[in-house]
């Protein structure tokens, strides 16, 4: 996306509700977690602190990171990419989070180490790479600096507002609704969906730019030269 040329509408839109579902994704990822954490290392404070911490670890470094990303590769196609890596892991986890979870409690005597190791090697990856679309998803929304106090803060607005969603939705509804099982294939199953869009959606910006020598560009620049 070029500097000075504003996402089309269609575009914005995708973004705002991708980093809604974001943020709903992965706090009821840590809600479902702490279903599976439970019968290995207990549900007591500790374990709520190695949930917590954890998602506070990778939503730092996906931050970082997704900075560095979306300067260098400022496209809806990357973010999607990322997205869809990241929900791809969630609906592989339950092939393999027990026999994690099993080796933390053989090999950790320390229950409250235990949990937090689990906890860490099952969560940090996938919301790493979830966490990287809040400032991707700012610098694809904010071709200049005038608004970018607005554009920032109605990305981590919206993105907290599916955090609410993911914490109450998932122990109120989905839980006794459907299952913890079912909730995190939903949860791989939405998160590939957005990204997917955002692929799709860069895909048609790239068809929709002008090329080398479009009369859209020739245009602007004999416009320029007249000012001058």
């Amino acid at each position: 996306m070029s500097q000075g040329h504003p996402p089309s509408v269609f575009l914005a839109l995708c973004i705002y509700v991708v980093e809604f579902l974001t943020g709903a994704i992965v706090m009821s990822f840590e809600m479902l977690l702490s279903d599976h954490l439970a019968p290995y290392f207990g549900s007591d404070i500790y374990t709520w602190a190695s949930l917590i911490s954890t998602v506070l670890a990778a939503s730092c470094v996906g931050y970082f990171l997704g900075g560095v990303l979306a300067d260098r590769y400022p496209s809806p196609r990357v973010l999607g990419a990322m997205l869809t890596v990241g929900s791809v892991y969630l609906l592989l986890l339950p092939s393999f989070d027990e026999p994690v979870l099993q080796f933390f409690e053989r090999h950790i005597d320390d229950i409250r180490l235990g949990g937090l190791a689990a906890a860490l090697a099952i969560m940090f990856f996938p919301v790493m790479l979830l966490g990287i679309s809040s400032p991707f998803a700012i610098r694809l929304l904010l071709p200049s600096q005038h608004n970018s106090g607005v554009v920032s803060g109605t990305v981590y607005g919206v993105a907290t507002a599916g955090c609410i969603l993911g914490v109450l939705g998932t122990p109120f509804f989905l839980i006794p609704l459907i299952g913890p099982r079912a909730i995190g294939l939903a949860l791989g199953i939405v998160g590939i969906l957005a990204g997917v869009v955002l692929i799709g959606a860069g895909a048609a910006m790239r068809e929709d730019a002008p090329a080398p020598g479009d009369p859209r560009i020739t245009g602007q620049g004999q416009r320029k030269k007249i000012e001058t």
